[in-house]
């Protein structure tokens, strides 16, 4: 058994489905994607971007209802995981929170 893994599944995870712009290091506009879920520690996201494992990239998950007394969440995260979804183009990576920027 992966303990690592088992590890990381101990926080309750929280469905969300948000939209989310991740800010990719040398890109002008950010990737769009949908936040799926969304835990103490991570979050498991969809995009077309493939990351690379351990990359570091600054994420914005929008609140459900825009224009809400909501903000949005910005944090820096890194990739610890990301595999093919059923759709071609997408992919589900999940990423560790490592700085909570607002």
């Amino acid at each position: 058994m992966d303990h690592s893994r088992a590890e990381r599944r101990r926080d309750r995870r929280i469905p969300l489905g948000c939209k989310v712009a991740i800010r990719v290091e040398g890109t002008r506009e950010p990737v769009v994607g949908v936040c799926v879920e969304l835990s103490v520690g991570g979050m498991t996201i969809q995009s077309s971007h493939v990351p690379r494992m351990d990359e570091v990239f600054e994420l914005v998950v929008l609140p459900p209802e825009p224009g809400g007394v909501h903000s949005p969440l910005h944090v820096r995260a890194r990739v610890r995981r990301c595999d093919g979804t059923a759709q071609p183009g997408l992919y589900e990576m999940g990423v560790e929170i490592i700085e909570v920027l607002r």
